[in-house]
Parts: structure tokens; C-alpha cells; sequence
């Protein structure tokens, strides 16, 4: 791990919500229009014989390959862009970290990959946007588990506690690590080491935790893991009570 965690940097919500929505106008609808008409050139293809049909079916395939891959892109961006709409709620980290382990885990077994938890069962309640958290958390375990996929083995460690105004969540992974490199950019919007990825799984984190007015710390060296820190506020009347 390295001495000096890496701390992300603001984003200026209201440019990214107005940047979100005139991306949506301008791409979504025809995407799915060329999706449409793509489907009912492979219809009408499907139905011919030959050398030119079979290829022209399979270039159609492609091209509907790719527009989902674009809608994925544009659905990435438009959540990690909107995070700023929260619903909040009084709820418990243990018990949102648990939900979470709950689904990720038995895909993380199936590789060889553990998830541990340690939980600090007195934290007081804080205030979540339930649905944003879990995604951020589940993004976590996920990047976690890719950087461990293909070894047969790894473990993945969560862990909460207070530390004075803050909830702190860690994710640790005993995976390959990031280079200083990586590292320095990993935060960066649309910057992915990974073949298909959309460089915005760290960015709509980082997003989800600034949204709830915390903040996000990454540690990592290579051969030594990664390990995600992310901040969020307790209530000064939570404090006062504990």
C-alpha cells in the first residue's frame, strides 16, 4: 500500500446532471431506433439462403452488438452523472454491507474468491440514498474481483468503523495492485485499464460518496492490493446521542 492515499478531487454536479441530460436526448433515441431497424434487417435476412445472407446476418449481429455496448456506455455516464439526485434514509452500514456481500458473494465462490467482513456493530444509523450506496459498493467488489479473476484464489475484506464525524467503509482486495500510474488516473472519467470497460465505475463511486458530501481514498502498490476508503458523514445529533 502505498503512505499517501490518493483523494478525489470535486465534480461539479449541476454541469454533469445538464451534460447528462443533453446526451440522453441527443444518443438515446436514435440508438434504439438503429437497434430496431437492425433487428428487422436480421429478420428479413434470416429468412434467405446462401453465402451473402449468412454474412450479412452476421455483420447485422455485430452492429446490434455494438449499439448495446453504446447504450451501456450512455447508462454508465447518465448514472454516474445524476448521483447528485439522492433519496435519503436512516439506515445502518452493517446492514447495507450485508445485503450486498449477501448477492456478490456466490459469483466471487464460484472463482475461488472470498468476501470477509468486519463490522463495527456500534455504529450509529446515518443517513443513505440506500440504492446509491449499495451500487457503489457493489462496484467495489466487482473491480476487486476482476483484478483477481483467472488466479483460482483470493479474498475480499470489508470492513466499517467510526472514525469521530465519519463512517469509514474499506474494501481491500489481496489482488495484483495498481501501478503509480494507474493509480494517479484511476479516479479520471472514462479511464479503464479493462478491455471493455467504460472508464466510469470508480468515477460514479467516488460520485456516490461526494454526492452524500463524504469522500473517497484509494491506496494501492503493485504485488501489495488495493484498498478503498470511503467517508461519509454522521449527524452531529447521532454524535452527540452515542
Amino acid at each position: 500500500m502505498t503512505d499517501s492515499p490518493l483523494r478525489a478531487p470535486a465534480v461539479d454536479p449541476q454541469t454533469l446532471a445538464r451534460l447528462a441530460g443533453g446526451l440522453a436526448h441527443e444518443l438515446k433515441n436514435p440508438l434504439s431506433t438503429i437497434n430496431l431497424h437492425l433487428a428487422l434487417l436480421e429478420e428479413d435476412w434470416q429468412e434467405e439462403d446462401g453465402v451473402k445472407p449468412r454474412r450479412t446476418v452476421k455483420t447485422v449481429r455485430i452492429l446490434k452488438e455494438e449499439v448495446q455496448r453504446l447504450n451501456g456506455i450512455l447508462e454508465d455516464f447518465l448514472r454516474f452523472a445524476r448521483t447528485d439526485r439522492l433519496e435519503l434514509q436512516a439506515t445502518t452500514l452493517q446492514e447495507q454491507v450485508e445485503q450486498v456481500v449477501l448477492f456478490a458473494a456466490p459469483e466471487a465462490e464460484r472463482l475461488g474468491i472470498r468476501i470477509q467482513t468486519y463490522l463495527d456493530l456500534e455504529m450509529p444509523p446515518l443517513q443513505l440514498d440506500v440504492g446509491r450506496f449499495r451500487q457503489a459498493l457493489l462496484n467495489l467488489i466487482i473491480n476487486a474481483r476482476q483484478a483477481m479473476e483467472g488466479r483460482g484464489h483470493g479474498t475480499i475484506t470489508i470492513m466499517t468503523q467510526r472514525q469521530g464525524d465519519q463512517a469509514l467503509v474499506e474494501v481491500l482486495d489481496d489482488g495484483p495492485g495498481m501501478t503509480a500510474d494507474t493509480l494517479q488516473q484511476c479516479l479520471q472519467v472514462y479511464y479503464t485499464t479493462k478491455k471493455e470497460g467504460s472508464g466510469l465505475g470508480l468515477a460514479t463511486v467516488r460520485r456516490i460518496v461526494e454526492a452524500h458530501e463524504g469522500h473517497l481514498e484509494v491506496e494501492s502498490s503493485p504485488g501489495n492490493g488495493t484498498r478503498m476508503r470511503l467517508f461519509f458523514p454522521l449527524k452531529t445529533t447521532e454524535l452527540a446521542d452515542g
